[in-house]
């Protein structure tokens, strides 16, 4: 009998445990409940009975007791779900963090990445537009690299025009507003309703970043995001402004600022290939400086620095901005004309001479009169190899030389590709 009874309250233990355990709808725990109570009414009535009498008999008070136990059991159990469920909330908020903290690192690392593969400013902007964390990129902001002639802008977060060039008015006012460099960062200053944080490369200010100011921004959040960001790329500006100023000195002369030979050969073969396409041809005009040796000699090298100096900055004022300028040789310049005829390069020629012959530096108290011969050559029609027209220019100079130099020559050459290989050149006098 008693293992009958066990066989068939085994079932509503386990209902009991699930109860307490799961959670269920009200409406089905009190419909459990209510059946059990029908089931078990005659067993409950005597055992109701039976505690009657044992309190009659022992005057003691088992339902009360039982009542309390039963409400501190219930409440024990309610807090302990409600502890449960607020750690599990914790929990899911933690992982939450933990979970945005690990993608925007990984898009830090790759943002990081995708700079250290720029080398030049144009893939600078590719990895900004491309790579820029969502944190930062959501807050649309704007990026500005400093340079000689001013600002560039690398990324905006608008096309507007006026904007661009409120942008850079701004960041030309607040980098004279900046804090000391800290830890790689500094505080922004705020103008004209945006932000404007400063962008450090070695300790030096290399950029800057504008943040339009909203309310719905925790800005000292913001700031803690984008300090890495601007790390990132003050590095990266660096590295592009190094690798270009490493490969403007290896193409410009030191002294002149003017493009060495190397690179005049290379701008010199393009403008071939371009001359081709258009059918303008290039002239170009090699200039030697008169007895510069016997300068050297009587004064000194550093005067004769200061003479080819003076000379470079002399011809700046005189050329056109796409003029291309070279220094060629010791004290041979070589200049090319773009889409000039013969004509009017003999004309820039003699404008050239002359004004080197005129020229007086206050600097130099033992100045004497410089003078030069130059000559002048245009490209032969569908030429390719730059060597063709410098040598024919250089031809004509040493003839201006012979011819007792401070004096322009021309080499008037046939437009006949085929006849200009077996008749001579003509040389043209102009000056003296």
């Amino acid at each position: 009998m008693r293992d009958r009874a066990t066989k068939l309250l085994r079932p509503l233990a386990v209902l009991k445990f699930r109860l307490l355990d799961l959670k269920y709808d009200g409406s089905l725990a009190f419909g459990l409940v209510a059946g059990a109570a029908i089931v078990f009414q005659q067993p409950l009535r005597h055992m109701l009975n039976a505690a009657e009498a044992v309190e009659q008999e022992y005057r003691l008070e088992l339902l009360p007791a039982l009542m309390v136990l039963s409400l501190t059991f219930m409440f024990h159990h309610y807090r302990k779900r409600q502890e449960s469920r607020a750690a599990a909330f914790a929990a899911e908020a933690a992982a939450r963090i933990e979970h945005e903290r690990a993608s925007e690192l990984d898009e830090l690392i790759t943002f990081g990445r995708s700079l250290g593969n720029a080398l030049e400013l144009r893939q600078i902007e590719q990895a900004l537009w491309r790579d820029l964390p969502d944190s930062v990129r959501h807050s649309r902001l704007s990026v500005l690299m400093r340079q000689r002639s001013g600002w560039r802008m690398l990324i905006q977060e608008s096309d507007n025009a006026e904007q661009a060039v409120l942008m850079e008015e701004i960041v030309t006012d607040a980098a004279v507003r900046f804090g000391p460099y800290t830890e790689g960062t500094s505080a922004p200053v705020a103008m004209c309703g945006f932000l404007c944080f400063p962008v450090f490369a070695n300790r030096e200010l290399i950029g800057a970043a504008l943040f339009a100011q909203r309310p719905d921004v925790e800005h000292a959040r913001f700031q803690q995001k984008l300090a890495p960001v601007l790390a990132f790329l003050g590095i990266a500006m660096r590295n592009a402004q190094l690798l270009a100023e490493s490969r403007e000195d290896s193409i410009r002369d030191s002294l002149t600022r003017w493009l060495n030979r190397r690179g005049a050969i290379e701008m010199l073969g393009l403008e071939l290939r371009r001359a081709i396409r258009s059918g303008k041809r290039p002239a170009l005009l090699m200039v030697d400086v008169d007895e510069f040796k016997a300068i050297n000699d009587r004064h000194g090298h550093l005067h004769g620095d200061a003479v080819l100096q003076a000379i470079a900055r002399t011809l700046d004022g005189l050329l056109r901005g796409t003029d291309i300028k070279c220094r060629y040789g010791g004290d041979e310049l070589l200049i090319m004309l773009p889409e000039t005829p013969l004509a009017g390069a003999s004309h820039v020629a003699e404008h050239i001479r002359q004004a080197i012959s005129t020229m007086q530096p206050a600097t130099a108290a033992n100045w004497s009169q410089v003078t030069c011969s130059i000559g002048v050559a245009v490209a032969v029609e569908g030429e390719r190899l730059p060597e063709g027209p410098i040598a024919r220019a250089d031809a004509a100079m040493y003839q201006a030389k012979n011819g007792g130099r401070n004096r322009v020559v021309v080499y008037d050459a046939p437009d006949d590709d085929d006849e200009s290989q077996t008749r001579p050149a003509h040389l043209v006098a102009l000056g003296a």
